[in-house]
């Protein structure tokens, strides 16, 4: 078979960066996670396609790429199914058990976790890629195919609308003090 000899190195790609994709393209799409899982899908469908392509030039780490292209799809999916916040479902099974400080952290989780996937998919992919991955806007740029200067334009527009959570934000590790809402 033609792809046998890419099959042992697609394994070891897809046992490393599935679930960290998983959880990139699950921040993409909000609650719908089905949505990530096609995404995800998709990127490993074009990572064996891109393994196997005799005159493609190779991959030498295959993590930036799949996350590129992972992000990309998770937009476009999204963008086809537009209503990706319906979070009322989790919010009564995500909580556990009744104790006070545990719920309140559970409670600002949730609250953060609506208000992100209410944004528009481009902003939730620049939120999590900068905010989850550490990734510079020059960097999420290259990923999504735009200019640093939109990324920028779209970060501070995420931020402005989750303002009223930048406590909540803080709290969980997502804004650190110097950022938020406030900075543009």
């Amino acid at each position: 078979m033609p792809g046998e000899p890419f099959e042992e190195e697609f394994d070891a790609v897809y046992r490393r960066w599935y679930r960290p994709l998983l959880a990139k393209a699950s921040m993409v799409c909000g609650a719908l996670h089905t949505l990530a899982y096609d995404a995800v899908q998709e990127a490993f469908v074009q990572c064996w396609r891109r393994m196997n392509a005799p005159h493609a030039e190779p991959v030498r780490n295959w993590g930036p790429w799949l996350t590129r292209t992972v992000i990309r799809e998770a937009v476009k999916v999204c963008n086809r199914h537009p209503a990706t916040a319906p979070l009322d479902e989790a919010e009564s099974s995500a909580r556990g058990p009744d104790m006070a400080a545990l719920m309140d952290v559970k409670e600002g989780f949730l609250q953060v976790c609506t208000a992100i996937a209410r944004l528009p998919p481009r902003q939730r992919a620049v939120m999590v890629l900068h905010h989850l991955d550490g990734l510079s806007a020059a960097d999420i740029a290259d990923i999504l195919g735009t200019e640093p200067s939109t990324v920028r334009v779209q970060l501070s527009t995420a931020r402005r609308k989750l303002e009223p959570l930048s406590v909540k934000l803080r709290q969980l590790g997502l804004f650190d003090a110097a950022e938020g809402g406030d900075q543009r």
